[in-house]
């Protein structure tokens, strides 16, 4: 019947690993995203000693910095469904995904209570055991997280739509609500009964924060005022007003008395309290809505972010109500329109989105991460009055980069929407370039390319004509056009290894194969539909032609024939790459597929699909990972290549065949599951899988042929043989104190630890009751240490010390050079006998090599004058036996390292 069940079981498992397989790419595993910093959900800052955290939501995931150097410590697990809100308090996280409440601690979980409706939790505060969360079902909860259960719930009115709630300082079991009616009321949790409610506002509440004053609390109001009001008494303070809604509000707990407000167009506002003015306003100090603030205790520094997937700290210098950006971590708060690995390394992916910004993304340290800089825009923000959005340039239509010249001057140029001029940058200073170039034609630049010397820049203009300038000077070359030339914009460019031709292609339908030095037609290739765009590998002179008709044609440069046409896309082709080694072709199209094409059979080897979009594609250098940008995603996705690490049959997929839906791979790293290491003959099987995830402990041997030393450092052997030089040089100048002594009530244990004996008072009154004589026993004296019970018991177990060696493998040198010397001698010299027969096993088993070694010599440097003295005793015979498998194991272990250096002799002299 088990046999049964367990063979059921098994055919279950291998049935879900099969639709698991069935529903995932063959080539591709879901790795990591980048470039997810916050979202519009409030981050949570706390303190632990002198040190701040701050955990920021991304979607279904949480994130948690440390402030002092902004350096990403850990992601938590994936959620179900998208995080709501969050909070913190015990050295717990608590997280809200809908109608779920979760409590993390370092991104473990801990409890999770779901709820019984369908509702979403969008505010939590933690009090103490309880968590309360406002929901949209016009509810406030209260959860006990030590029971796991609701604790209590209050269901409010029609004439009071919840907004939020604080936990006024020093009112015990109490919570201030807002409500969107401009109305607030304080509720006692304990016994579930309103206290007092406040008249409206007149407009409402969508922000409620507690003020360093106790009884004061901030309200900031949908109209843009932002109250400080006294809940004991009610009665308003003060009132300021901002433009727009107010979304966040923090205040200064150091010296200075400072208000921070925020409002959705991305404006943080500074009031002084105590002046009750305006002190300065930090214009576009975000892209959009400033979902939260938090100033520091006690310290001048204010952290925001934003939904512009940023979290920025400002530093408030002294006597200067200014403050200055320290530290950032940002993405892009637009989908990434283009990326491309930067170097050969596969180290960084520069890329560009909708937000106007050019950023180098790090695939290894998020730290390393950093937007390249268009210039001093805040200051000429500041001084003209408007956002640092506004004098971006304008957005990055296509860049090329070069590493060949990195340290010299500009590497990277970009090309910008309806502009006549192409930009260069520098990778090393992390900035914008010094030139600007400007075509001939003084047309829209459409294409860049950069020679892999990275000596000249290539621009490909509206019209049709081709413009080379040199990097380094910024001066133009010369122009690749005329009238065997494109009569239509230019839609690709590239440059060959050695700079013999340039390679261009137009909507007009041709290919154009350029002299580079005369700047003359060396050949043009015709195709049936106007040309969306060209990949070029210059490793093997392959040309990938992305076409208007959905077709993918590869030309062969040398001899400038399609060698290889690919068709399957159902929309339009977004973007296409090769592989490093140069076997794979993988492009992306409208249709939400990513396909993988083998060169050397023309098929189609893998095909997958994401619900969104791909709008840009390139593989590694290195060939370890594909990365994605896709549509209504600000980050850019990693799908680690299985082939680098297991075997994966390929074979050619039809084109009707059933294509899979992947999901986006999520912040933290996923492991491979445990069946990619096992082939298709394994399903057929009925032997279960081994979990490769489970616990790997170390052998302690790995045959019983070889000789295996011990994992002990070197110190406890090599010391034990220096014990008495140690000793004299350790000496003390002083005479040591006497120790201070044990209670008399608490007996010390005899051996080289110092233990106290702690039998029950019953026994020891037993033991009392007992005696029937205060004479001395003489036979009572001789006590058994640790030591000796074990050399007893293992020469009676079969001589098997096992446990001896272990034991004595605890003991520090000294205290086994004092079991050695006090060993309890009689006249059959028995404990002596058992030393010589543990050493023996240690040698017979090959274990513990170096130890048995030591652990002889001392032994015999101790007790040899004892043993010669005795030369009828049976330790003559063990002495014997050790020196006879001494002899044995040197002979082989000898005969071994000498063929060895007889091999690599004859390999040296050959």
């Amino acid at each position: 019947m088990v046999q049964s069940i367990m063979t059921i079981d098994s055919k279950k498992r291998r049935v879900n690993k099969k639709e698991k397989r069935s529903n995932r790419s063959k080539i591709y595993q879901p790795f990591r995203a980048l470039g997810y910093i916050t979202n519009d959900i409030p981050f949570i800052v706390e303190s632990r000693g002198q040190d701040y955290f701050l955990t920021t939501s991304v979607g279904h995931n949480f994130q948690t910095y440390n402030l002092a150097k902004m350096n990403l410590l850990f992601v938590g697990p994936s959620m179900d469904q998208a995080i709501t809100s969050m909070a913190a308090g015990g050295g717990l996280t608590y997280i809200a995904c809908g109608n779920t409440l979760l409590s993390f601690k370092r991104g473990k979980e801990l409890n999770r209570i779901v709820g019984d409706s369908d509702y979403t939790i969008f505010q939590l505060i933690v009090l103490g055991s309880l968590v309360a969360g406002l929901c949209d079902d016009n509810t406030l909860k209260v959860w006990d997280m030590t029971k796991k259960e609701l604790h209590m719930e209050i269901e409010f009115g029609n004439d009071f739509t919840v907004s939020a709630m604080i936990h006024p300082s020093t009112y015990l079991n109490k919570l201030l609500i807002a409500s969107t009616q401009g109305t607030m009321q304080i509720w006692n949790i304990r016994n579930n009964k309103m206290i007092y409610q406040f008249q409206s506002f007149g407009s409402a509440i969508s922000c409620l924060v507690q003020s360093p004053v106790v009884d004061v609390v901030a309200i900031g109001l949908l109209n843009g005022t932002v109250l400080l009001y006294n809940i004991k008494v009610d009665e308003k303070i003060d009132a300021i007003r901002q433009d727009d809604r107010v979304t966040a509000i923090s205040f200064r707990t150091d010296e200075e008395q400072m208000m921070a407000t925020a409002n959705m167009h991305g404006d943080v506002s500074l009031w002084d309290l105590k002046q009750r003015r305006l002190l300065h306003i930090i214009k576009g100090a975000h892209d959009g809505v400033v979902s939260s603030l938090s100033f520091l205790h006690n310290q001048p520094l204010l952290v925001t972010g934003g939904v512009d997937n940023a979290v920025k700290q400002w530093l408030f210098e002294k006597e200067n109500a200014v403050p200055r950006v320290l530290k950032l971590r940002s993405g892009h708060y637009s989908p990434p329109s283009k990326i491309r690995y930067y170097g050969d390394d596969g180290h960084y992916i520069l890329s560009t989105g909708r937000d106007q910004s050019l950023r180098m993304f790090s695939v290894y340290r998020d730290s390393q991460s950093f937007e390249l800089s268009q210039g001093h825009l805040e200051k000429k923000a500041k001084a003209w009055d408007v956002k640092m959005q506004d004098l971006k340039l304008p957005l990055i239509t296509d860049f090329a980069t070069s590493i060949g010249k990195a340290k010299e001057w500009d590497n990277i140029l970009t090309s910008h929407i309806n502009d006549t001029a192409g930009r260069t940058w520098s990778m090393k200073r992390k900035a914008i370039g010094k030139h600007t170039l400007i075509g001939k034609s003084n047309t829209a630049v459409k294409v860049t390319e950069i020679t892999a010397c990275g000596n000249f820049g290539l621009l490909g203009s509206s019209s049709g004509q081709i413009d080379m300038f040199n990097m380094q000077s910024g001066a133009h070359r010369k122009t690749f056009g005329g009238l065997e030339g494109h009569k239509k914009p230019i839609t690709g460019l590239a440059t060959d290894n050695i700079n013999r031709y340039v390679i261009s292609s137009s909507v007009d339908r041709t290919i154009k194969i350029w002299d580079f030095k005369k700047a003359t037609i060396v050949h043009t290739i015709t195709l049936e539909s106007p040309i969306v765009s060209i990949r070029y590998l210059r490793d093997n002179d392959l040309l990938a032609v992305v076409c208007d008709d959905l077709g993918i044609r590869v030309i062969d440069i040398e001899t400038y024939k399609v060698v290889r046409e690919f068709w399957g896309h159902r929309n339009r082709i977004t973007d296409l790459t090769f592989t490093p080694d140069g076997r794979w072709l993988v492009s992306s199209s409208l249709d939400a597929t990513v396909r993988t094409w083998d060169l050397p059979t023309g098929t189609l080897v893998d095909i997958f699909k994401v619900e969104n979009v791909v709008t840009s594609l390139t593989f590694s250098p290195t060939g370890d990972y594909l990365a994605t940008a896709h549509v209504d995603n600000v980050g850019i996705y990693l799908w680690a290549n299985r082939t680098q690490f297991t075997n994966v049959s390929l074979h050619s997929i039809a084109d009707d065949e059933e294509v899979k839906l992947l999901s986006l791979p999520s912040l933290a790293t996923v492991d491979s599951d445990d069946e990619d290491n096992e082939d298709d003959e394994s399903d057929e099987s009925d032997s279960e899988a081994i979990n490769i995830k489970d616990e790997f402990t170390t052998q302690e041997q790995l045959t019983d042929k070889m000789i295996t030393l011990s994992l002990e450092p070197r110190s406890k052997w090599q010391n034990l043989l220096n014990l008495e030089t140690i000793k004299q040089r350790n000496k003390p100048k002083e005479a040591p104190k006497a120790p201070e002594q044990a209670p008399f009530f608490l007996p010390t244990v005899a051996g080289a630890k110092p233990t106290f004996n702690l039998e029950s008072k019953d026994q020891v009154t037993t033991n009392e009751e007992n005696h029937d004589s205060r004479r001395l026993k003489f036979g009572e004296l001789v006590t058994e240490t640790d030591f000796s019970k074990l050399l007893r018991i293992g020469h009676e177990e079969n001589k098997n010390f096992t446990e001896f060696v272990n034991y004595t493998k605890g003991l520090n040198p000294s205290n086994l050079d004092l079991e050695l010397r006090t060993l309890t001698i009689d006249s059959e010299l028995t404990c002596i006998n058992f030393v010589a027969e543990a050493i023996y096993f240690m040698l017979e088993t090959r274990k513990n090599f170096e130890l048995a070694q030591s652990w002889l010599s001392v032994f015999l440097a101790i007790h040899g004058d004892l043993i010669i003295a005795n030369p009828d005793n049976p330790v003559h015979g063990v002495l014997q036996d050790i020196l006879q498998i001494q002899q044995q194991e040197f002979g082989r272990l000898s005969e071994k390292i000498h063929y060895g250096l007889c091999v690599i002799d004859f390999a040296r002299k050959s």
